[in-house]
């Protein structure tokens, strides 16, 4: 069978025959779209087909009118793997229509190699914090189970959440109220009727400090509680 995936190693499309060699990007992979100097809005959307040295991409909803706004054909792809995430510039070198009834395509060419975003590992404390999530224009009510800067572990009830669904975290914490922007990582289905996820997501300015504080404060109060 033949097999068509992204070379991450040189930053361009290949096509290979048998299963050699992990495949970083396929058709239907799911992935971000974001627009350069736009670091605080990312567009989901998923791979439609690979060319020679290109991508291409299912244009994500909005995003046609976003990226007229900007000026700018610069854009960064990003996909989540078992090593973590990765992103690459590119370039928009076209908008297509799809096929007939289809939504239309992007096609982006890769500039540079991808790049492993290596994060730091962010202390994680328990908290059991009542949130919402956002999930396909519903506000589910959910709680935390543990906090860090990187992202929450939460339990909601039960409901099937496809990987890398993109989700807003609302949740006061931290002293302060917080929206932040992320994606489901992976899910479990608990007892009962239950299911358990992690998102993941990079706050920055006063949501970043909400959520530090609020880590610190946890620190603390589990420190004094062992030492009483």
């Amino acid at each position: 069978m033949r097999e068509e995936h992204v070379d991450t190693a040189r930053g361009c499309c290949m096509t290979s025959t048998g299963s050699g060699g992990p495949s970083m990007l396929t058709v239907n992979s799911p992935v971000m779209v974001r627009f350069a100097h736009q670091h605080d809005r990312e567009f989901a959307s998923r791979i439609e087909d690979l060319d020679e040295g290109a991508v291409i991409v299912v244009a994500p909803a909005g995003a046609n009118s976003a990226v007229l706004a900007s000026g700018t054909r610069e854009v960064e792809l990003a996909w989540l793997s078992p090593r973590g995430r990765y992103e690459q510039p590119c370039t928009l070198e076209s908008s297509q229509p799809g096929h007939v009834g289809g939504p239309r395509r992007w096609r982006l060419r890769p500039l540079r190699q991808p790049i492993l975003v290596q994060r730091r590992r962010y202390i994680r404390v328990r908290a059991n914090v009542d949130i919402t999530i956002d999930l396909d224009s519903e506000s589910v009510a959910a709680a935390t189970i543990d906090v860090s800067e990187g992202g929450f572990r939460i339990r909601m009830p039960r409901r099937h959440v496809p990987e890398l669904q993109h989700t807003v975290v609302h949740a006061h914490i931290g002293g302060a109220q917080v929206t932040l922007a992320g994606y489901v990582v992976r899910t479990t289905e608990v007892e009962p009727d239950q299911t358990e996820a992690v998102i993941a997501f990079q706050a920055d300015g006063n949501d970043a400090q909400a959520v530090r504080r609020f880590v610190l404060h946890m620190q603390l109060r589990a420190r004094a509680s062992r030492d009483s």
